[in-house]
């Protein structure tokens, strides 16, 4: 097997979290009757490759970072960096979306926005997309946003405990390293 070139990269314990937005290849149900396309917010240490997602209900920037606050309250820690590509949500160019910087600010964290084309940066959670569309997706239904969210919480918990390939260890036995190096 060729190498990966995603994997030139190296990461520390606790420095960085890949976040991006999966879109499931399916349509949610919603309470008024309708069916729409609606985007997950992943986010992945990338040293233990641990993983937290959660179905948002746009790519606006308050949802976007309503999303990243769930997630990182879940994980009970903040990574120094959280590395996102040019999200319109999160920023564009050299400025970051109104309200960004406010939050990054709070957290004590730096959010980094990647140049364009440069895929490989992010490539732990490229992987984890296609994963989720050959092992999750198949053979589901979702009733609602809330139903998709539980199904993929319990499916990540088993997918987090599956050994990865390139780190040849399972992402929760480097949890506790990487969140002991996160900011509280």
């Amino acid at each position: 097997r060729r190498p990966d070139p995603a994997d030139r990269l190296t990461w520390a314990v606790g420095d960085a979290a890949q976040c991006d937005l999966w879109f499931p290849p399916r349509k949610i149900g919603l309470e008024d009757g309708s069916r729409v396309l609606l985007p997950v917010l992943v986010i992945t240490l990338a040293y233990s490759r641990f993983t937290l997602a959660r179905m948002v209900p746009t790519r606006r920037t308050e949802d976007l970072l309503l999303g990243m606050w769930e997630l990182l309250r879940q994980l009970g820690r903040v990574p120094r960096r959280l590395i996102w590509d040019n999200e319109p949500g999160i920023g564009r160019g050299r400025r970051h979306a109104d309200g960004v910087a406010g939050f990054t600010g709070t957290l004590a964290t730096t959010l980094v926005r990647l140049p364009p084309r440069d895929p490989q940066s992010k490539g732990i959670l490229e992987r984890r997309h296609a994963f989720f569309e050959t092992s999750f997706m198949p053979g589901r239904e979702f009733a609602c946003p809330a139903d998709f969210n539980a199904q993929f919480t319990e499916w990540l918990s088993s997918a987090n405990a599956r050994v990865v390939r390139t780190i040849k260890a399972r992402p929760v036995e480097l949890l506790d390293a990487d969140k002991e190096a996160m900011l509280p």
